[in-house]
This record gives C-alpha cells, structure tokens and sequence, in this order.
C-alpha cells in the first residue's frame, strides 16, 4: 500500500523534475512534440500512481468497486463536471457497488 510519504516524495520528485527541465532545458530548442512530451510527465507519474492504487490489493492484481468508482470520475472529468461532483459521485458509485456485490 502506498503511504503518504512515498506521495510526498513521488510529488517533490515531479516538481524537482520539472524544474530541472525548465532550467537546464531552453524551450525555444525543443521542437513542438519534445514539449509535448516533456509536458505529459507529472500527469504521466500521477496516473500510473492511480493505476497501482486502484488495480492491486496486496502486491496482486484485482478488479473490484474501485474500478467502477475511477471510471465515473473519468467519464465525469472528461465532461468537465465539477471536481466536487466528480468525487462525490466516483465514492457514490464505489459504495453501490460495493453494497451489491
């Protein structure tokens, strides 16, 4: 299980990567795709983070309510729904179904 220590230390590593990026790197050398790419890295981070905490229990791959729970946030966020309606909701649906399985 992840702790709040390895967050902190996952988000000071990000930040610490960025701003090594935008002082060693000129962004005026880097071409339109290395931006992107350079751009897409905390987020990149963030989602695999997402991705272990919602998919294993215990070192071992799993499937349950949290799945459901990440997918209305997704589909929530992607429509740009508010943030606390989109949290409000991903729990909601985690507790149904959770109650129905």
């Amino acid at each position: 299980m992840l702790t709040w220590g390895v967050v902190v230390a996952l988000a000071i590593g990000v930040y610490c990567q960025r701003l090594v990026g935008a002082i060693a790197l000129d962004p005026a050398r880097l071409g339109a795709r290395a931006q992107a790419v350079v751009n897409h890295i905390p987020i990149a981070i963030l989602s695999a983070v997402i991705a272990l905490q919602t998919l294993s229990s215990n070192g071992e791959l799993t499937g349950d309510a949290r799945i459901f729970g990440i997918g209305t946030a997704v589909l929530l966020a992607s429509r740009k729904a508010p943030m606390f309606v989109t949290v409000v909701a991903a729990a909601a649906v985690t507790a149904i179904v959770r109650t129905l399985a």
